[in-house]
């Protein structure tokens, strides 16, 4: 059997980072991190002596992997685990994977190690993009958020093309029609289905999307600041800003006012998940509310049902959302 002095030759790394790779993935680089795993994988390596530790009893610690530990949704969805995760005795090991595939590895690595029970995925990453033979894993793993469902474990999310789609139906019906979206990163499933409920709202509004009026960044203030700065820099004649998150629209908005355009009478901007600081951005943000806390407690309490073998009712539950209707949008004037 492969020891981990094995492991550290082959990766050309000392043995305390291999024992690192799998007790504090996020501590590594990704290109270290990604040479120890695939020396493990090539060895069929597992830490036989933490296995032996806990193979006769649980460690009562689930672990959550979040993409961006910065984002205030998702310390948000955190905390709402938390809550349910102390309720019922049990400890989280919280790990920013900075939405990178090789720490999220590590992380499911971690239960099949036995330093965790279980894996609440916040990030995009279904187990079967994770683990090598997804089809036969038996970890207890619950992804929150995610928007693929997958049958094979519970997930918890919101129906995030129809969330959209409300929101442009607002902005469509206050009269509304060269709307720029500041849709997040073009990759994500989140952006794509958004994108697809704005689409269609536009289409049953008899209007075709305007492809130059659709702008891509990263999912945060500074994210938002540039794309919508790339957006009016090409496209003044824009009456609104549909941005995929508060962050990003929070950002938007100060963008917005550098170039000197009075919100919102000359621009409407709004907002996904309604986090708090949206009720105190001038003027206030209009949004779409996310439950949150909400998704995390449900994430918890399915990950309890796995545990115990106490699976009960629903396991792919859609949350509402609602739209918060404050005083970042306006009607569209028509010129007399």
């Amino acid at each position: 059997m492969a020891q981990i002095r094995d492991v550290s030759k082959l990766a050309g790394v000392s043995p305390a980072t291999v024992s690192r790779a799998f007790s504090d993935p996020g501590k590594l680089s990704a290109e270290t991190l990604k040479k120890v795993l695939a020396a493990a994988e090539e060895l069929n390596y597992k830490p036989s002596s933490l296995a032996q530790l806990f193979r006769v009893k649980r460690t009562n610690t689930v672990l959550v992997m979040v993409p961006d530990i910065a984002n205030v949704l998702f310390a948000r969805v955190v905390s709402g685990i938390e809550r349910i995760a102390a309720d019922n005795g049990y400890n989280l090991l919280v790990i920013d994977t900075k939405d990178n595939k090789d720490v999220e590895a590590a992380g499911i690595e971690m239960v099949e190690t036995y330093r965790a029970d279980g894996v609440i995925q916040l990030g995009e990453r279904a187990l079967r993009w994770l683990h090598r033979d997804a089809e036969k894993c038996t970890i207890p793993f619950v992804h929150a958020i995610g928007t693929g469902l997958d049958e094979s474990y519970p997930t918890v999310t919101i129906n995030n093309q129809a969330a959209a789609e409300s929101m442009a139906n607002y902005l469509l019906s206050l009269g509304h029609r060269k709307i720029g979206v500041l849709a997040g990163i073009k990759g994500r499933l989140v952006t794509q289905h958004r994108l697809e409920g704005f689409r269609a709202a536009m289409n049953a509004f008899g209007v075709t999307l305007d492809e130059g009026l659709v702008e891509y960044g990263a999912y945060s203030l500074a994210g938002g600041a540039q794309s919508a700065q790339r957006l009016l820099s090409r496209r003044r004649d824009a009456t609104a800003l549909l941005a995929m998150s508060d962050e990003i629209a929070i950002g938007a908005i100060r963008t917005a006012q550098d170039l000197g355009l009075r919100l919102p009478e000359d621009l409407s901007i709004t907002g996904f998940d309604n986090i708090e600081f949206g009720k105190y951005c001038e003027p206030p943000l209009t949004t779409v509310m996310q439950p949150a806390e909400r998704i995390g407690e449900v994430a918890m309490t399915l990950m309890c049902g796995v545990l115990r073998n106490e699976l009960k009712g629903e396991t792919h539950p859609l949350l509402p959302t609602e739209l918060v209707i404050r005083n970042s949008v306006c009607r569209v004037v028509k010129p007399a």
